[in-house]
């Protein structure tokens, strides 16, 4: 294989498996606050054009849409930083095995620290988030701070795993 197409499949892979990780995580933390998408996540993404209105769409498609577009970019980021990094290696095949290996790094802490947001939610709740001036009223408080930590958390996650993943592809260049 080819260095360029490793290079190309590595973050066309890098994508998919951040959009499957997005999706998965909206509606896992969906199911903790529901009004933490209504009221503020759907109307960031152009899903809703006013805080004010009731949500009535397909709920599935919504999700999907969201997860999308919150994280291929960041998995295009990932891809590209492993893809550049992996090229020092021999060959596109070995370029390729070592850079899944670094990206399955990156998601991994990506969820362990999602993990780590909701233990932290769960241990110390607080109104931090609830506490700003938003436009429209927030009825379950503890949970919207929960899914608020759970995402903070979880791309903070990404960007330590991009870290560690990039170390891990340097460390194997020897």
């Amino acid at each position: 294989m080819k260095k360029l197409g490793a290079f190309i499949l590595i973050v066309f892979i890098s994508i998919t498996l951040s959009v499957v990780y997005g999706v998965a995580h909206d509606f896992i933390t969906s199911k903790i606050s529901p009004e933490f998408y209504t009221k503020l996540t759907f109307f960031n993404f152009g899903i809703l054009d006013d805080y004010e209105r009731e949500f009535n769409g397909n709920w599935t498609f919504a999700l999907v849409w969201v997860g999308f577009f919150s994280t291929w970019w960041f998995g295009l980021l990932i891809g590209i930083v492993l893809g550049i990094f992996g090229l020092k290696y021999s060959d596109g095949q070995i370029m390729l095995n070592k850079s899944l290996k670094s990206l399955l790094i990156v998601i991994g802490i990506a969820i362990l620290f999602g993990f780590v947001g909701f233990g932290i939610a769960e241990l110390f709740p607080s109104e931090i988030i609830t506490n700003y001036d938003f436009p429209f009223e927030i009825e379950h408080k503890t949970e919207f701070n929960k899914v608020a930590k759970i995402h903070n958390f979880s791309y903070f996650g990404g960007i330590v795993g991009l870290i560690i993943g990039t170390l891990n592809q340097i460390k194997n260049w020897w």
